[in-house]
């Protein structure tokens, strides 16, 4: 049984370990330089006074407590380095002032409007961010390294805008699907770890409340090379020249993508994330590879909650999310998909008995409305105790919809237990299918309206479910609740380790309802 590990312990370390840390001597008072590249002299860094040039912003030597901030409606051209650490309690801090427009970096040919290499507390906020390019080579928003550094903490990056940052595309012909990924990667917010001689990573990154749309090649995306273990797939081994050591404690929260070239948002090499409240709308836009919108790989302990996946512009993956190879205690629950070309999930390990599996993961109490091509697909690999209860599908009106498909017809490598789910069929009822050959794959106690049922299913409700106002042209979860006198109602079976609340919020009964919604 998957057990939640609490997401406060990783965070709790880093509190304790400062609370204990031993005073240090006194510190000069904090000093703000302020930069106007529209200036016509280059100043002191005062108000009145200010640096009129990236290049000169880039000389400064930033202690503690120090803050750099750009006029509003001002354009600085050039690659802004924030290489200065802070201190827990007295970050370094980059961002604007004044009144009007945007405060703007350009990166004007660099490879980032900001590089924030090897530092500890610092804070990037408040800024415009664009990073021009003709798809040919990296490019990034924000650009966040730690090569042979050791831990980074306190990494803050909130309230940006982010956009035309047009870095390496896999072409639509020809091109290979590593392009812009991995290491190197492109995209709106990077963050990699690199090295070979000091494990490094960001511990108890914070990514807030940023606006990242018009980006190549992803929207964010984590990286990391320290990421060999027995768990990583076979094919990484070339991708990945060290052991694990990854990043831990991450925070994504209350971000809005939109027209996202490639992948949405991409978790690699972690352990103990929280992603939480995103927005993602519209994806693999221009990559013409396989992307899909929210998803991780080599990861553990890494939950996706309260996230909107929509419009993905592909079949090759597309799905709005993904538990992919190599990962632990994976969670995805409260989030919504709809309208995406490839589904509504993906699960992708590699060959059972061989890393690469999928293991203890839970995908619960999520919607999926109109969402094309297949509801959920298998990769050619192992799932190791699975747990799919409490979805409620809206099926699109396509005909031959893949209700569940897998790419092996080896059995017993699926060990999944899809219970108590919704699914509601489109206008093409008979002609949705379930290719699915694996009798470890177990179906139980589900409401499968105008869908057809399995051989091997058990305890299946086939009524009209009920529902307050069902339509595959609206995502609003309300419009899918159960109306008193549903025969989802408390037709569930009971699950040890539910979370105990429903999509609304609502609390669960014994025997629970089937579906996201437990009912009036």
């Amino acid at each position: 049984m998957t057990v939640l590990r609490p997401f406060a312990l990783a965070l709790a370390a880093l509190a304790g370990a400062a609370q204990l840390a031993p005073a240090g001597p006194a510190l000069a008072a904090p000093t703000t330089y302020y930069v106007d590249c529209s200036a016509a002299t280059n100043g002191t860094g005062s108000l009145t006074s200010p640096i009129n040039s990236m290049p000169a912003a880039n000389a400064l030597t930033l202690a503690p407590g120090d803050a750099l901030l750009f006029k509003r409606g001002v354009t600085c051209k050039g690659q802004l380095y924030a290489r200065f650490s802070g201190s827990v309690s007295a970050p370094v801090t980059y961002g604007r002032y004044g009144t009007g427009g945007a405060a703007r970096i350009d990166a004007n040919g660099n490879y980032a409007a900001v590089w924030l290499k090897n530092a500890s507390y610092v804070t990037v906020q408040d800024l415009e961010l664009i990073a021009p390019g003709d798809n040919t080579t990296a490019r990034r928003g924000v650009w966040a390294q730690a090569v042979d550094s050791g831990d980074l903490t306190g990494v803050v990056l909130q309230r940006l805008d982010i956009h035309d940052v047009r870095g390496t595309l896999p072409a639509k012909t020809g091109g290979a699907a590593a392009n812009g990924k991995y290491a190197g990667a492109s995209g709106g917010i990077v963050v990699e770890a690199l090295g070979s001689t000091t494990p490094s990573a960001f511990k108890g990154m914070r990514i807030a409340d940023n606006d990242i749309h018009g980006v190549d090649r992803a929207g964010i995306y984590f990286w990391s090379n320290w990421c060999r273990r027995p768990d990583m797939v076979g094919f990484w081994t070339s991708l990945c020249t060290a052991a694990w050591h990854p990043h831990t404690g991450t925070v994504i929260q209350d971000n809005t993508l939109t027209d996202i070239g490639g992948d949405g948002l991409v978790v690699k090499t972690s352990s103990d994330a929280l992603v939480q409240r995103n927005d993602l709308d519209e994806f693999n836009e221009r990559a013409g590879s396989v992307n899909a919108g929210m998803w991780t790989a080599n990861s553990d302990w890494v939950t996706f909650q309260y996230n909107r996946s929509a419009h993905g512009n592909t079949t090759a993956d597309g799905q709005a999310y993904d538990v992919d190879h190599s990962t632990n205690h994976i969670t995805f629950q409260y989030n919504v998909s709809h309208d995406n070309a490839g589904g509504f999930f993906l699960l992708c390990p590699y060959g059972a008995g061989v890393p690469g599996q999928s293991k203890d993961f839970v995908i619960r109490y999520n919607l999926s409305v109109n969402d094309h091509a297949r509801t959920f697909q298998v990769c050619a690999g192992g799932l190791v105790r699975g747990q799919i209860y409490n979805n409620t599908v809206q099926l699109p009106d396509d005909s031959h919809h893949q209700i569940v498909t897998e790419s092996d017809a080896k059995d017993n490598e699926l060990d999944v237990a899809f219970t108590n789910n919704l699914l509601r069929g489109g206008s093409s009822p008979a002609s949705a299918q379930w290719t699915l050959n694996d009798s470890s794959f177990r179906i139980d106690h589900n409401l499968l309206y105008q869908v057809p049922v399995p051989a091997a299913a058990t305890a299946t409700v086939t009524s009209a479910p009920l529902l307050a106002a069902p339509s595959a042209t609206s995502h609003d979860p309300a419009a899918f609740k159960l109306l008193p006198g549903s025969p989802a109602l408390g037709s569930g079976s009971p699950i040890s380790g539910n979370g105990g609340r429903d999509y609304f919020g609502a609390p669960l009964a014994s025997p629970p309802s089937i579906g996201f919604h437990e009912g009036p």
